[in-house]
């Protein structure tokens, strides 16, 4: 069996709260804020695969010899 390195990824979501005058002033505010002010909303997403390799340093490749395989798995 091979070994491979599978990549994923999890969306989260995150809240702040602003004083501004207009939702558009509110989303200027949320975006100059430092990471430490916005909170993670808690969901139950799951992580979904995004990408795979093959794991090159664990993986034995067949002995070449003169360009033909003469033993591989």
């Amino acid at each position: 069996m091979k070994t491979f390195r599978v990549f994923g990824r999890k969306y989260q979501d995150y809240q702040t709260e602003v004083t501004a005058s207009d939702e558009y002033e509110a989303i200027e505010i949320a975006n100059k804020l430092e990471t430490h002010k916005w909170y993670e909303v808690k969901t139950d997403d799951l992580i979904e695969a995004t990408d795979v390799y093959l794991d090159e340093d664990t993986y034995e490749y067949p002995n070449m010899e003169s360009g033909i395989i003469v033993g591989g798995k």
